[in-house]
């Protein structure tokens, strides 16, 4: 006896399978990017705009979500997060729904106003500095949740990928997987696989 059966014994066993054309495959992502900005317009989108790009540029990590100086005043992004209802601290397996806000949904969200912000301030991100070899050529891409940008080139993804494999060789972390996950669901990963 073999461990596998061959198609025509299952199709014996179980009989063929007719596929319904209602069927339709969804996704495990949870996140609803109409109903993340539907929530968002009713806080306060550019100070969470703020608080996006400070998390992108400056990073966090171990509950820590750092601040930032708007005018006279500074602004602890944790307080901002109970203020508005945002999630943090969550577990990592933590299940979300379509429109729940987390430090992570925030950068991903405010991805486009996050790059144009590195271009108009010049400014070099956490992930630029300690993780690449500053190529200026590709600054502008170097920031958490660039990865779900729809316009990156091809050196682009590599480039980022790089910078996200040296920061998880240096800290023990695994975020390169999760970028590959994004490039491959979006259908343009297929030019480089796991290095």
């Amino acid at each position: 006896m073999t461990k596998y059966l061959s198609e025509k014994e299952i199709t014996a066993i179980i009989g063929e399978i007719i596929f319904d054309k209602s069927f339709l495959p969804m996704s495990q992502d949870s996140y609803n990017e109409q109903l993340i900005a539907q929530k968002i317009s009713k806080l306060n989108p550019t100070e969470l705009c703020y608080a996006a790009i400070n998390m992108a540029t400056i990073g966090y990590g171990n509950q820590k979500y750092g601040q930032f100086r708007l005018g006279e005043n500074i602004i602890t992004i944790q307080n901002l997060f109970q203020k508005y209802g945002i999630k943090f601290n969550n577990a990592k397996s933590a299940l979300l729904k379509e429109d729940d806000i987390t430090a992570q949904r925030l950068c991903r969200f405010y991805r486009y106003q996050i790059r144009k912000y590195i271009i108009d301030f010049k400014i070099d991100t956490y992930l630029y500095r300690k993780y690449t070899d500053r190529n200026t050529k590709y600054k502008h891409i170097c920031f958490r949740g660039a990865e779900y940008l729809d316009d990156l080139t091809r050196e682009e993804q590599e480039y980022l990928l790089g910078a996200v494999s040296n920061m998880d060789e240096k800290l023990g972390t695994n975020i390169k997987e999760r970028v590959i996950r994004v490039f491959e669901a979006k259908n343009n990963y297929q030019v480089f696989k796991l290095k």
